[in-house]
Protein backbone atom coordinates (compact mmCIF):
# COMPACT_ATOMS: atom_id res chain seq x y z
CA UNK A 1 0.00 0.00 0.00
CA UNK A 2 0.76 3.84 -0.41
CA UNK A 3 1.67 5.72 2.84
CA UNK A 4 -1.51 7.74 2.24
CA UNK A 5 -3.27 4.27 2.53
CA UNK A 6 -1.72 3.43 5.29
CA UNK A 7 -2.32 6.71 7.39
CA UNK A 8 -5.80 6.28 6.13
CA UNK A 9 -6.52 3.14 7.85
CA UNK A 10 -4.27 4.03 10.93
CA UNK A 11 -6.56 7.33 11.08
CA UNK A 12 -9.72 5.12 10.72
CA UNK A 13 -8.70 3.28 14.32
CA UNK A 14 -7.99 6.08 16.10
CA UNK A 15 -11.64 7.69 15.53
CA UNK A 16 -13.14 8.35 18.78
CA UNK A 17 -9.39 9.82 19.66
CA UNK A 18 -8.01 12.39 17.19
CA UNK A 19 -10.15 15.90 17.43
CA UNK A 20 -10.16 18.97 15.37
CA UNK A 21 -7.34 21.76 16.79
CA UNK A 22 -10.27 24.39 16.13
CA UNK A 23 -13.22 22.98 17.67
CA UNK A 24 -12.39 19.63 19.37
CA UNK A 25 -15.44 17.70 17.59
CA UNK A 26 -14.49 14.33 16.67
CA UNK A 27 -12.32 13.82 13.26
CA UNK A 28 -13.13 11.13 10.46
CA UNK A 29 -12.06 10.16 7.09
CA UNK A 30 -13.62 11.59 4.02
CA UNK A 31 -11.64 10.50 1.13
CA UNK A 32 -7.86 11.61 1.57
CA UNK A 33 -8.95 14.40 4.46
CA UNK A 34 -9.99 14.49 7.88
CA UNK A 35 -13.12 16.41 9.01
CA UNK A 36 -15.15 17.27 11.45
CA UNK A 37 -18.56 18.07 11.64
CA UNK A 38 -18.16 21.87 11.52
CA UNK A 39 -16.31 21.01 8.32
CA UNK A 40 -12.70 22.12 9.00
CA UNK A 41 -11.12 19.65 6.53
CA UNK A 42 -7.21 18.76 7.05
CA UNK A 43 -5.77 17.14 3.95
CA UNK A 44 -3.29 13.47 4.47
CA UNK A 45 -0.75 14.20 2.11
CA UNK A 46 1.15 11.62 -0.23
CA UNK A 47 3.60 10.99 2.93
CA UNK A 48 1.01 10.13 5.11
CA UNK A 49 0.87 13.43 7.34
CA UNK A 50 -1.66 15.22 8.38
CA UNK A 51 -1.03 18.95 9.99
CA UNK A 52 -3.87 19.17 12.89
CA UNK A 53 -2.50 22.48 13.69
CA UNK A 54 -4.49 25.95 14.55
CA UNK A 55 -2.89 27.71 11.84
CA UNK A 56 -2.31 26.46 8.34
CA UNK A 57 0.98 28.91 8.43
CA UNK A 58 3.51 26.59 9.90
CA UNK A 59 6.88 28.21 10.14
CA UNK A 60 9.70 25.77 8.98
CA UNK A 61 12.24 25.78 11.74
CA UNK A 62 15.91 26.72 10.99
CA UNK A 63 17.35 24.50 13.51
CA UNK A 64 15.33 21.57 13.18
CA UNK A 65 15.25 20.74 9.87
CA UNK A 66 15.37 17.83 7.88
CA UNK A 67 19.11 18.00 7.66
CA UNK A 68 19.34 17.69 11.14
CA UNK A 69 16.44 14.87 11.59
CA UNK A 70 18.27 12.78 9.09
CA UNK A 71 21.52 13.18 10.98
CA UNK A 72 20.02 12.19 14.26
CA UNK A 73 18.20 9.19 12.79
CA UNK A 74 21.42 7.73 11.42
CA UNK A 75 22.87 8.21 15.06
CA UNK A 76 19.93 7.02 16.74
CA UNK A 77 20.92 3.79 14.33
CA UNK A 78 24.33 3.51 15.15
CA UNK A 79 23.20 1.85 18.30
CA UNK A 80 23.99 4.39 20.93
CA UNK A 81 20.49 4.69 22.50
CA UNK A 82 20.05 0.61 22.53
CA UNK A 83 20.00 0.17 26.07
CA UNK A 84 17.33 2.89 26.71
CA UNK A 85 15.15 1.53 23.59
CA UNK A 86 14.95 -1.84 24.69
CA UNK A 87 13.86 -0.69 28.92
CA UNK A 88 10.99 1.15 27.40
CA UNK A 89 10.09 -1.83 25.43
CA UNK A 90 10.29 -3.88 28.28
CA UNK A 91 8.44 -1.24 30.45
CA UNK A 92 5.48 -1.07 27.70
CA UNK A 93 4.96 -5.08 27.21
CA UNK A 94 4.37 -5.33 31.30
CA UNK A 95 1.91 -2.29 30.87
CA UNK A 96 0.47 -3.64 27.80
CA UNK A 97 -1.41 -0.16 26.29
CA UNK A 98 -3.56 -0.17 22.99
CA UNK A 99 -2.47 3.37 22.57
CA UNK A 100 1.02 5.38 22.74
CA UNK A 101 1.45 8.62 22.29
CA UNK A 102 4.52 10.20 21.61
CA UNK A 103 4.55 13.64 22.85
CA UNK A 104 8.06 14.99 20.57
CA UNK A 105 8.47 12.42 18.51
CA UNK A 106 10.91 14.17 16.10
CA UNK A 107 11.23 11.81 12.92
CA UNK A 108 10.24 8.82 14.79
CA UNK A 109 13.35 6.62 14.65
CA UNK A 110 13.77 6.63 19.14
CA UNK A 111 9.93 5.25 18.24
CA UNK A 112 10.83 2.55 15.48
CA UNK A 113 13.73 1.05 17.54
CA UNK A 114 11.07 0.85 20.41
CA UNK A 115 7.95 -0.40 18.48
CA UNK A 116 10.19 -3.14 17.10
CA UNK A 117 10.77 -4.77 20.66
CA UNK A 118 6.81 -4.68 21.40
CA UNK A 119 5.52 -7.96 21.75
CA UNK A 120 1.90 -7.30 20.67
CA UNK A 121 1.88 -5.80 16.74
CA UNK A 122 -1.24 -4.04 17.33
CA UNK A 123 -0.39 -1.07 19.62
CA UNK A 124 -1.22 1.92 17.88
CA UNK A 125 1.63 4.57 18.26
CA UNK A 126 0.87 8.33 17.21
CA UNK A 127 4.24 9.96 17.12
CA UNK A 128 3.32 14.05 17.17
CA UNK A 129 5.16 16.98 16.64
CA UNK A 130 5.36 20.51 15.45
CA UNK A 131 7.97 19.81 13.13
CA UNK A 132 6.50 19.14 9.63
CA UNK A 133 9.95 18.04 8.17
CA UNK A 134 10.33 15.63 11.18
CA UNK A 135 6.73 13.96 10.65
CA UNK A 136 6.93 13.04 7.03
CA UNK A 137 10.22 11.58 7.90
CA UNK A 138 8.80 9.64 10.93
CA UNK A 139 5.68 8.66 8.41
CA UNK A 140 8.59 6.55 6.76
CA UNK A 141 7.50 4.03 9.46
CA UNK A 142 3.90 4.28 9.05
CA UNK A 143 3.36 0.32 7.62
CA UNK A 144 3.86 -0.73 11.84
CA UNK A 145 1.04 0.39 13.08
CA UNK A 146 2.66 3.78 13.55
CA UNK A 147 1.30 7.73 12.33
CA UNK A 148 2.90 10.81 12.67
CA UNK A 149 0.47 13.76 13.28
CA UNK A 150 1.96 17.76 12.89
CA UNK A 151 0.47 19.38 16.32
CA UNK A 152 1.03 21.85 19.17
CA UNK A 153 2.17 19.35 22.20
CA UNK A 154 1.12 22.55 23.94
CA UNK A 155 -2.46 22.38 22.53
CA UNK A 156 -3.09 18.24 21.59
CA UNK A 157 -5.21 17.22 19.14
CA UNK A 158 -6.31 14.12 21.40
CA UNK A 159 -9.82 13.63 23.08
CA UNK A 160 -9.91 13.80 27.18
CA UNK A 161 -8.60 10.48 28.48
CA UNK A 162 -7.80 7.89 25.55
CA UNK A 163 -3.93 7.86 25.87
CA UNK A 164 -2.72 4.50 27.66
CA UNK A 165 1.08 5.77 27.56
CA UNK A 166 2.74 8.53 27.11
CA UNK A 167 6.61 8.65 26.18
CA UNK A 168 8.56 11.97 26.08
CA UNK A 169 11.48 11.32 25.31
CA UNK A 170 14.03 14.53 25.56
CA UNK A 171 11.47 16.38 24.60
CA UNK A 172 10.19 19.28 26.25
CA UNK A 173 6.12 18.60 27.56
CA UNK A 174 3.08 20.05 28.74
CA UNK A 175 1.94 18.21 31.83
CA UNK A 176 -1.49 19.72 31.49
CA UNK A 177 -1.84 18.34 28.43
CA UNK A 178 -0.67 14.98 29.69
CA UNK A 179 -2.99 14.71 32.28
CA UNK A 180 -5.78 16.08 30.06
CA UNK A 181 -5.33 13.35 27.76
CA UNK A 182 -3.53 10.14 29.33
CA UNK A 183 -6.68 6.98 31.33
CA UNK A 184 -6.97 7.47 34.97
CA UNK A 185 -4.83 4.81 34.95
CA UNK A 186 -2.12 5.54 32.27
CA UNK A 187 1.24 5.75 32.62
CA UNK A 188 4.45 8.01 31.21
CA UNK A 189 7.66 7.05 30.39
CA UNK A 190 9.64 10.35 30.92
CA UNK A 191 13.64 10.37 29.56
CA UNK A 192 15.39 13.34 30.60
CA UNK A 193 19.11 13.91 30.12
CA UNK A 194 21.88 13.50 32.94
CA UNK A 195 24.60 16.47 33.64
CA UNK A 196 26.88 13.78 31.41
CA UNK A 197 24.67 13.97 28.67
CA UNK A 198 27.07 14.88 25.77
CA UNK A 199 29.34 15.59 28.25
CA UNK A 200 32.70 15.64 25.51
CA UNK A 201 30.30 17.90 23.53
CA UNK A 202 29.95 20.33 25.90
CA UNK A 203 33.19 20.10 27.06
CA UNK A 204 35.09 20.80 23.68
CA UNK A 205 32.12 23.64 22.57
CA UNK A 206 32.28 25.25 26.16
CA UNK A 207 28.59 24.87 26.97
CA UNK A 208 27.78 24.79 30.49
CA UNK A 209 26.17 21.31 31.64
CA UNK A 210 22.38 20.44 31.88
CA UNK A 211 19.84 21.61 34.18
CA UNK A 212 20.93 20.44 37.83
CA UNK A 213 19.25 16.84 37.91
CA UNK A 214 18.00 17.10 41.63
CA UNK A 215 16.06 20.51 40.29
CA UNK A 216 14.70 18.04 37.20
CA UNK A 217 13.76 15.59 39.79
CA UNK A 218 12.13 17.94 42.49
CA UNK A 219 9.93 19.03 39.65
CA UNK A 220 8.52 15.75 38.32
CA UNK A 221 8.12 14.85 42.02
CA UNK A 222 5.68 17.97 42.60
CA UNK A 223 3.71 16.66 39.84
CA UNK A 224 3.77 12.66 39.61
CA UNK A 225 4.12 9.58 41.43
CA UNK A 226 7.87 8.16 40.72
CA UNK A 227 6.91 4.28 40.00
CA UNK A 228 10.43 3.65 38.68
CA UNK A 229 13.80 5.33 37.79
CA UNK A 230 16.01 3.98 35.67
CA UNK A 231 19.83 5.38 34.94
CA UNK A 232 21.71 4.89 31.82
CA UNK A 233 24.84 5.73 31.39
CA UNK A 234 27.26 4.24 28.35
CA UNK A 235 30.28 5.81 26.56
CA UNK A 236 31.13 5.17 23.48
CA UNK A 237 34.32 5.57 21.14
CA UNK A 238 33.38 7.98 17.95
CA UNK A 239 34.64 7.56 14.82
CA UNK A 240 34.54 10.07 12.15
CA UNK A 241 31.54 9.29 10.32
CA UNK A 242 29.66 8.88 13.78
CA UNK A 243 30.98 12.25 14.95
CA UNK A 244 29.64 13.85 11.95
CA UNK A 245 26.14 12.70 12.45
CA UNK A 246 26.57 13.63 16.52
CA UNK A 247 27.68 16.88 15.11
CA UNK A 248 24.87 17.81 12.68
CA UNK A 249 22.15 16.30 14.79
CA UNK A 250 22.97 18.81 17.75
CA UNK A 251 21.57 21.79 18.36
CA UNK A 252 24.48 22.52 20.18
CA UNK A 253 26.38 23.46 17.29
CA UNK A 254 23.87 26.10 16.06
CA UNK A 255 26.09 28.63 14.59
CA UNK A 256 29.31 27.07 15.24
CA UNK A 257 31.24 25.28 11.91
CA UNK A 258 34.27 24.21 13.85
CA UNK A 259 34.12 20.30 14.66
CA UNK A 260 35.04 19.65 17.89
CA UNK A 261 37.89 16.91 17.86
CA UNK A 262 36.29 14.19 20.47
CA UNK A 263 36.98 10.65 20.14
CA UNK A 264 33.95 9.37 22.84
CA UNK A 265 30.41 10.33 23.58
CA UNK A 266 28.80 9.74 26.80
CA UNK A 267 25.10 8.87 26.63
CA UNK A 268 23.69 9.17 29.95
CA UNK A 269 19.81 9.95 30.61
CA UNK A 270 17.36 9.34 33.32
CA UNK A 271 14.38 7.24 32.38
CA UNK A 272 11.37 7.61 34.91
CA UNK A 273 8.29 5.73 34.89
CA UNK A 274 5.59 8.02 35.96
CA UNK A 275 1.62 8.39 37.11
CA UNK A 276 -0.29 12.13 37.42
CA UNK A 277 -0.84 12.33 41.12
CA UNK A 278 -4.30 12.13 42.46
CA UNK A 279 -6.35 15.03 42.01
CA UNK A 280 -4.79 16.59 39.14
Amino acid sequence: MKKIEYAINHLNDLNGIIICPYCKEDLFIRENSLVCVKNHTFNISKKGSVVLYKTSKLKKDKIYNTELFINRRNFINSGFYNEVHSKISEIINENKPNIILDMGSGEGTHDIKIIDNLKDKNIKVIGLDLSKEGIDLSNDFIEKNYVGIVGDLNQLPIKNKTVDLIINFLSPSNESEMARVLKKEGIIIKVTPKAEYLYELRKSLKIKSYENEDIIENNIKNKYDILKKYEIVNTYSLDKLLLNYLVKMTPLMNNINIIPDIKTITIALNLYVLRIKDGR
